[in-house]
């Protein structure tokens, strides 16, 4: 398998745990939807990360329906998520929130790195702080201790984890232990998981490509 994107992403670096963890063996093409947008077309119709090219050429799109898919294959013992309700239900309802909750931050991100001077609305930036924060005290405020659902690390820890950190390095200011404290520390104990170790964020990759969303504010 292929794994197509930089580990900047916290939609990429999310499936890259997930295949750490599965213990499934991958390759890596890193290619920025920014500087190499052209070719990330060919990949994926609409130009974004991560995409997965299976072993048989087939190519899966959106972290959600990659790490979905990769659960069905795992060993059973190493799956992310329970096949039986109401345990598969939570976890899915909190992964949902974990992923919104990158998808907000890459959006702010977006607001001061690819806007033209003057063209950022501050009530748009507005709402997606709001929208961060609600997610952040959504999250908090289900006390995750250690895991979000159930006794072991689930997809329900995997999303908030990796936006959190996420979170942190692009807007300090709207995360940290003061703020979040429960989350804070749950991120500290996924960050000590192998599979999370042996994927940086990979700043470098980032900024290579021109992508700065901690850049200077506006």
């Amino acid at each position: 398998m292929i794994l197509v994107g930089q580990y900047d992403s916290p939609f990429v670096r999310r499936v890259a745990i997930a295949l750490h963890h599965y213990g499934l063996p991958f390759e890596r093409r890193v290619l920025s939807v920014f500087k190499d947008f052209e070719a990330m077309l060919e990949v994926n119709p609409l130009g974004k990360v991560p995409s997965l090219i299976l072993d048989d050429g087939e190519t899966l799109f959106d972290s959600r329906a990659i790490i979905d898919y990769l659960d069905g294959i795992a060993p059973a013992e190493r799956r992310l998520a329970p096949e039986e309700e109401p345990g598969r239900r939570q976890v899915l309802k909190i992964e949902v929130v974990g992923i919104g909750l990158a998808e907000k931050v890459y959006e702010r991100g977006l607001e001061y790195s690819r806007r033209a001077p003057g063209t950022s609305d501050p009530k748009w930036r507005a709402r997606l702080e709001a929208q961060i924060e609600s997610a952040c005290r959504w999250l908090e405020d289900l006390d995750p201790n250690p895991w979000f659902v159930g006794e072991r690390f689930t997809r329900a820890d995997l999303a908030p984890a990796v936006a959190f950190q996420y979170l942190e390095r692009v807007v300090p200011e709207l995360g940290g232990a003061d703020r979040h404290p429960k989350l804070c520390a749950h991120r500290q104990r996924c960050e000590a998981l192998d599979a999370f170790a042996k994927v940086g964020d990979a700043r470098a990759e980032a900024l290579a490509s021109g992508w700065r969303p901690e850049a200077e504010k506006s």
